[in-house]
């Protein structure tokens, strides 16, 4: 490392000040390189987490997880060889219950670290911290947590206790500096101890969902009573276009636009569609038209995106 270091110095010379900030970061993001190679080597061999998510493991054994909110970017940013797991979060509820269970099924993690821009409406980081000051009440809520339902519905008092007794919170939240929040790592005293393994009663995620396969019987289109609808797209005019047709073919309405979100809002909103197939089918097709528009496809209505 010092060998490299000092390479980096003679590539990037120093401010008249002494320092070198571009010589450190070009350091830390050659270190991640090598941290992430190896921490893939590791992982591939394990069948931790229990629950799927934004993450990615580094290395199982050891004693800090990582929650950098909505920054996903600082995914790849951080790195230090005791860090088990990083990962975003969005949701106060069903995203703050993953955290709870992929940490209390690796009895390794002993910190977890609170880092990244938090969402200004479901506000989880600020939930997580209420969490770990004020804990839960009767109804599972966490208390004076004022993001979206930041309710534990799914997990039972004795899971989220053992969280906050085997983690320690380390609340650096809203900062996304890299290199600070590395340093703060660092810094952590860790507990080298392992946590005594709760045993997870409760069926795995897997298990709680009842599986539908992929398929079904399509209601054809032209049994919708509120008419049709043709589709194109103009590459050169960067533009949808959806042509509305009653069931008479007689013209209804014409939409333009380039998102296919705002294009199937203003057709439910006029309340153009009465079948749910239909809806899905617009929702489909227009997700194509846009996709084309974007990467400068041939887009024809019921057929595959084609190069021009």
């Amino acid at each position: 490392m010092k060998k490299l270091m000092h390479f980096l110095a003679k590539i990037f010379p120093n401010s008249k000040t002494g320092e070198n900030p571009v010589a450190v970061k070009m350091f830390y993001r050659m270190n991640a390189v090598k941290h992430f190679f190896k921490r893939v080597k590791q992982s591939s061999k394990i069948q931790w987490p229990l629950y799927s998510g934004n993450y990615r493991v580094l290395n199982p054994q050891g004693h800090i997880a990582v929650c950098s909110l909505t920054s996903d970017n600082l995914m790849s940013e951080i790195f230090s060889d005791e860090i088990a797991i990083i990962g975003t979060v969005v949701t106060p509820n069903l995203g703050i219950e993953r955290i709870i269970l992929n940490t209390i099924s690796n009895p390794n993690i002993r910190h977890l670290v609170l880092c990244g821009k938090d969402s200004p409406i479901f506000k989880a980081g600020q939930a997580i911290e209420c969490l770990f000051k004020y804990g839960i009440d009767k109804e599972k809520r966490i208390i004076n947590a004022d993001g979206h339902f930041p309710v534990l519905k799914n997990l039972s008092e004795e899971k989220i206790t053992h969280f906050l007794n085997q983690i320690e919170l380390i609340d650096i939240k809203n900062e996304r500096e890299f290199e600070v929040i590395n340093e703060k790592i660092a810094e952590i005293n860790l507990n080298s101890e392992t946590f005594k393994t709760l045993k997870l009663k409760n069926p795995t995620e897997k298990e709680l969902f009842n599986e539908l396969k992929p398929g079904g019987k399509r209601v054809p289109l032209d049994y919708d009573q509120k008419g049709f609808f043709v589709i194109t797209v103009e590459n050169n005019k960067r533009e949808i276009t959806v042509k509305h047709y009653f069931k008479n073919n007689q013209p209804g309405f014409i939409i333009k636009g380039h998102s296919s979100e705002s294009i199937l809002l203003a057709i439910l909103e006029k309340n153009l569609v009465s079948q749910m197939s239909h809806a899905g089918y617009l929702g489909a097709e227009l997700t194509k038209a846009e996709t084309a528009l974007k990467l400068n496809l041939k887009y024809v209505q019921d057929q595959s995106l084609k190069y021009k």
